[in-house]
């Protein structure tokens, strides 16, 4: 069923928050977890008629999994009652509980909140419902993707199967929230992005400090350069944070000489091919494939890139990678290199070109053969010629 319900039996008709969630729930949840309560509340409250997880996720400036890890946290809470389908797993309804009554998910409201999405459970499965269906009750339906609303079983499985996912444990989380260290760094963080960190951002801090094992001034540097770019989507800081790796990167130092080397060479190829914008991903892996497999200085690079020009007057990658690919196989690395492989083409061509010649000069050499030697000679014995007199001599 792609559908979910919100059911405003126990939520009052004006955008308000109990007392008691502030002082009893709100200083514990990520605030995260808050932003999604909060704007369930309102949308509940003022009769919303339009609400997905991916628009939630945009509002809140959140994945679609965070957004299900804060209906999970606030169910386990109690204050909020998920109901799921049977064969997929996926939420179909959910019920926001008063905070003053609710303390467990054993309590009587609790269990009372249950029977009520019960009753207004929807008639048998529809192929597919409308993006737009209200239900019997006024209360919202929502039309969700089959991926939106899963369990953190099938999240996980799914994290752990895709390469550029990260994944921390339970433990993790558990014991860097005691640590001093990685508390100070999430601080700082916070500083740099001027607001509070996603769930997103704490689990990826989490990887990068505890499972990697980035040291604090790298993890600092991290952010630093990424805001320095205006880049702050965690997506692109795991990028940047995670090719690091690779390259065992360890200090802000070699961080500073790495993105300074790139962003040079990036900038440098894309002004020689008068490209005026940055490289694009593919050719990002063709100057990389240049720099660190072939080890090529970026001036050997340039001066393929000003070759291509001259020769067919536009930036084609491809063609700079053959260039780059004979002085590869040449064992080129540096402009002097390239120099004595040009000298020892030219040499080839020059010994290729003598050899032609000589052959031409001993063609030239051989007697020209006249008009009448053009025609084809007879080839006649003595024999036959003396044959012939005898004949003549006896007539």
């Amino acid at each position: 069923m792609e559908q979910i319900l919100l059911c405003s039996d126990q939520i009052p008709l004006t955008t308000s928050i109990y007392n008691s969630f502030i002082r009893n729930y709100m200083p514990d949840a990520n605030g995260s977890y808050v932003k999604v309560y909060l704007y369930l509340s309102m949308c509940i409250q003022s009769g919303e008629k339009r609400l997905s997880v991916t628009s939630l996720a945009d509002m809140m400036e959140n994945t679609e999994k965070d957004i299900i890890r804060a209906l999970h946290y606030w169910e386990k809470k109690g204050l909020m009652v998920l109901q799921r389908d049977s064969s997929t797993s996926q939420i179909t309804k959910l019920e926001l509980c008063s905070p003053d009554t609710q303390a467990n998910p054993e309590s009587s409201s609790y269990q009372d909140a249950r029977e009520r999405l019960a009753e207004k459970e929807n008639p048998p499965k529809k192929e597919k419902p409308s993006a737009e269906q209200e239900t019997q009750d006024g209360s919202i339906a929502n039309s969700l993707t089959p991926e939106s609303f899963t369990d953190e079983e099938t999240e996980a499985n799914t994290a752990a199967s895709s390469s550029q996912e990260i994944s921390v444990t339970e433990e993790q989380v558990l014991r860097l929230s005691k640590n001093e260290d990685f508390s100070w760094i999430c601080l700082i963080v916070e500083n740099y992005l001027k607001r509070t960190l996603k769930t997103a951002e704490v689990q990826l801090l989490t990887y990068l400090f505890d499972t990697l094992h980035f040291s604090k001034e790298l993890l600092l540097h991290l952010y630093e350069y990424c805001c320095s770019l205006d880049k702050t989507n965690v997506k692109y800081v795991q990028a940047v944070a995670l090719s690091w790796a690779e390259q065992n990167i360890t200090t802000p130092e070699q961080a500073q000489r790495q993105t300074a080397l790139y962003s040079t060479a990036h900038s440098t190829i894309a002004k020689a091919l008068a490209l005026g914008r940055p490289l694009a991903k593919i050719e990002c892996e063709y100057a990389a494939r240049w720099q660190n497999l072939w080890h090529m200085d970026l001036a050997v690079i340039l001066e393929a890139c000003n070759r291509t020009m001259l020769a067919i007057q536009k930036a084609d990658f491809k063609y700079i990678d053959g260039i780059l690919s004979n002085w590869h196989r040449e064992n080129v690395h540096t402009l002097q290199d390239i120099q004595a492989c040009d000298e020892r083409h030219q040499q080839r061509k020059a010994v290729s070109q003598s050899q032609n010649n000589t052959g031409t000069s001993s063609k030239n050499t051989m007697p020209k053969k006249t008009q009448f030697q053009s025609f084809q000679q007879r080839d006649t014995s003595k024999a036959e010629i003396d044959e012939l007199e005898k004949k003549l001599l006896t007539r």
